[in-house]
C-alpha cells in the first residue's frame, strides 16, 4: 500500500513516479537536463540518425557538473560517452545528484531524439559489482623475452577491477637453478603488487602455472590510467600473462 506524506511547501506528496525530460541533440554543446531529486537510476534513450558523442553528467549544487559513467542497458562495459551512430538505451546510477544532463560533446551529423528517465529503483548491475568478467587481456612472448600485459586506460572517471590473474612460465630450454627468485611486477595496483616465481631447475617443456581468482575484485589505484603486469627477461622462459577485469568508477 502506497504511503502518503507531507512537506511544508507542497502539501500532500504522492507516491513517486518516474521523472522524464525529452529533447533533441543535433548540434555541438546541445544539452537536455533532468531534475532528478530522489532518483537512484537514470536511463538515456537515443533515437534517430546521427553521428555524435553524448556525455552524461550530474550536479549536486546545480553549478558544478561531474561526469557519470554509463553502460548499455543490455549490459557491457562502462564508458564516459555514448559514441557513434548506434541508437539505444544507456544506464547509470544518479544517487545523490539533483540534476542529470545529456550533452553533445562531439558532433558530426544528424540529430538524436533524446529521452532521459529517472527512477527511484536501483538496477542490478553485475558489471559494476564484479558479477561478470567482460574483458580479458592476454600477452605472450618469445623465449627469453620480457612480456607486459597492458590494460589500456579506460577513460575519465573509470578504473580497472581485476577479477583473475594467470601467469604461466614455460621452459623453452632446460633451466638451471639460480639463487635469486624471479619477480613479476605491476603498475597501478595497490602496494606495487609483485609476484615471486621459483628459479629452480626445470626440464624442457615444463609449465609452471600460477592463477588467482579474486573473491573480491582488485581495484586499480588510479582512474583513467593503464594497468600493467610485467614479466622480466628470463633465459629459456616463455611467459604468458592473462588478466580478467571489468571497468567501473
Amino acid at each position: 500500500m502506497a504511503k502518503l506524506s507531507k512537506d511544508l511547501s507542497a502539501g500532500v506528496l504522492h507516491p513517486r513516479e518516474n521523472l522524464s525530460a525529452v529533447g533533441t541533440l543535433g548540434a555541438l554543446n546541445a544539452e537536455i537536463i533532468l531534475s532528478c531529486d530522489g532518483c537512484a537510476t537514470v536511463a538515456i534513450d537515443l533515437r534517430g540518425t546521427f553521428n555524435m558523442s553524448v556525455e552524461v553528467s550530474g550536479t549536486v549544487d546545480g553549478t558544478n557538473w561531474v561526469l557519470i559513467p554509463i553502460r548499455p542497458q543490455l549490459g557491457g562495459i562502462y564508458v564516459i560517452a555514448a559514441v557513434g551512430s548506434t541508437a539505444g538505451v544507456w544506464m547509470a546510477s544518479c544517487v545523490g545528484f539533483s540534476k542529470v544532463k545529456a550533452k553533445c560533446t562531439a558532433y558530426t551529423s544528424g540529430s538524436a531524439t533524446t529521452t532521459i528517465v529517472g527512477s527511484s529503483g536501483f538496477f542490478d548491475d553485475f558489471a559494476k559489482n564484479g558479477g561478470v568478467t567482460p574483458t580479458v587481456v592476454t600477452a605472450v612472448g618469445a623465449s627469453g623475452a620480457a612480456v607486459t600485459a597492458t590494460l589500456a586506460a579506460p577513460g575519465v572517471g573509470l578504473r580497472h577491477y581485476i577479477t583473475y590473474l594467470a601467469i604461466n612460465r614455460f621452459a623453452a630450454a632446460v633451466l638451471t637453478a639460480a639463487a635469486a627468485p624471479v619477480t613479476v611486477t605491476s603498475t597501478n595496483l595497490p602496494g606495487s603488487l609483485a609476484f615471486t616465481f621459483a628459479a629452480d631447475a626445470a626440464l624442457l617443456g615444463t609449465l609452471d602455472r600460477w592463477r588467482e581468482d579474486l573473491a573480491f575484485p582488485l581495484m586499480a589505484v588510479a582512474q583513467n590510467t593503464a594497468t600493467t603486469i610485467v614479466a622480466p627477461v628470463t633465459t629459456g622462459v616463455i611467459w604468458r600473462i592473462t588478466v580478467g577485469y571489468y571497468v567501473a568508477p
